[in-house]
């Protein structure tokens, strides 16, 4: 079930929006001689309340709007400050925001729980050196100093253990270990980013349209659909319904197999890892039996990396990435990439709509299984998910790697 957004509006302004449409009325005109404009969905200064799921006091959360025409929408920033203990730091040393521990907290976390999170537009912040887009994110500097900004975002509040700061997503100049955050009384300061006495202020974008909920079908995190590949039935759990593809395109739904298909079935390719002329590739786009429902979503592998992570501790920070001239491609059933393994983290060893890690016991054929993102040993190796915790990379002609492929469902 949907849950409802609780929209609040100032006494006072309520009253003078009132009066200005009332005396607009009257003389049939605006101050500019222009006909009256249409409301959008929400005002400037207006408040929403939204559920959180977190703990603590702040299971319900207010949000003002920002900004009526932010990257496609309106921008909305908390109203309360969540404490480090309730959150989290920014990252235990460095400063780049776009591996930081703050982004993947605020979207892979919380972002989910908010009752809002089916109207959240995903935007593409400078500070990334990705192709994902941020659902819920902090605020730059630059932006808490932007004048339109300021009286909110730079309005002080009675401090607290864990919450005398916020930060925002800029890192300090010529330093590799402090971000720029705000502090209680409004000033802006920087400190080392494995600070605790530094909270998170989210901000996020909804989008101008409202959903159209009416008609068709939208999907939610943790919706189910089963789809034949090759002549069996497998079954996809939804884990992001507002999906940017390689492209940056809002695609429409994720979809993740909630099963592992044996290596012995088709291997990655007998010889190169290159996805756009991979033989999983084409086995997984041949073998489906219908694609009613699905969204057209590029894979571009723009990227190879060097490096592996081990111990179920999903971090950029472990691979070297190294760009690639990749061909522009679309698929309706695809692999992983790495960057997406990173982004869905706390997905990758859940299977079967668990709650905890239960990936553990492999089989003769499913080992791990495979992302289509190729090492920058060789042309023969590209990464792959193991039970054992790791993303590393494997021989693209193993057979005991599986597979775990996924798709977008149409967002109607």
């Amino acid at each position: 079930m949907r849950r409802r957004i609780r929209v609040k509006r100032s006494h006072a302004a309520a009253a003078m929006f009132a009066a200005c449409s009332a005396f607009s009325f009257l003389l049939g005109f605006t101050a500019h001689g222009a006909q009256p404009e249409e409301m959008g969905r929400f005002q400037k200064g207006e408040k929403i309340l939204v559920e959180t799921g977190l703990e603590d006091g702040f299971s319900n959360m207010e949000f003002i709007c920002l900004d009526t025409d932010y990257e496609g929408g309106y921008l909305f920033l908390s109203e309360d400050v969540i404490p480090y203990s309730v959150s989290t730091r920014y990252a235990a040393s460095d400063n780049a925001y776009g591996t930081s521990d703050v982004r993947t907290w605020l979207n892979q976390y919380f972002a989910d729980t908010l009752s809002v999170a089916e109207e959240l537009l995903p935007v593409r912040l400078p500070e990334t050196d990705d192709s994902i887009s941020d659902r819920v994110f902090c605020l730059s500097v630059e932006e808490v100093k932007e004048p339109a900004y300021k009286e909110i975002a730079r309005a002080g509040w009675t401090p607290q253990r864990g919450m005398r700061y916020y930060w925002t997503r800029s890192s300090r100049e010529n330093t590799t270990n402090q971000a720029y955050m705000v502090q209680y009384n409004g000033h802006v300061a920087s400190s080392r980013v494995s600070l605790t006495e530094a909270g998170v202020r989210p901000a996020f974008v909804i989008g101008h349209e409202k959903p159209d909920t009416t008609q068709g079908h939208v999907w939610y995190v943790g919706d189910t659909q089963e789809r034949v590949i090759h002549g069996k039935t497998y079954t996809f759990r939804c884990i992001d319904p507002n999906y940017s593809d390689a492209g940056r395109n809002r695609a429409g739904a994720l979809f993740l197999c909630d099963s592992l298909i044996g290596g012995n079935a088709c291997v990655y390719d007998e010889n190169l890892n290159a996805w756009e002329a991979a033989d999983l590739r084409s086995w997984l786009n041949e073998g489906m039996e219908t694609e009613s429902g699905i969204a057209p979503a590029e894979t571009t592998v723009r990227a190879v990396y060097a490096g592996k992570s081990s111990s179920y501790q999903v971090s950029e920070k472990k691979f070297t990435k190294r760009n690639r001239t990749g061909q522009e491609i679309t698929d309706q059933m695809f692999c992983l990439s790495l960057e997406e393994a990173l982004r869905y983290g706390s997905y990758l060893w859940k299977l079967d709509g668990s709650e905890t890690d239960n990936f553990v016991n492999p089989g003769t054929h499913t080992m791990g299984y495979w992302l289509r993102t190729p090492a920058a040993r060789g042309d023969d190796l590209c990464y792959a998910v193991f039970y054992d915790g790791s993303i590393t990379p494997a021989e693209v002609d193993s057979n005991r790697i599986g597979i775990r492929p996924a798709f977008v469902a149409v967002q109607e």
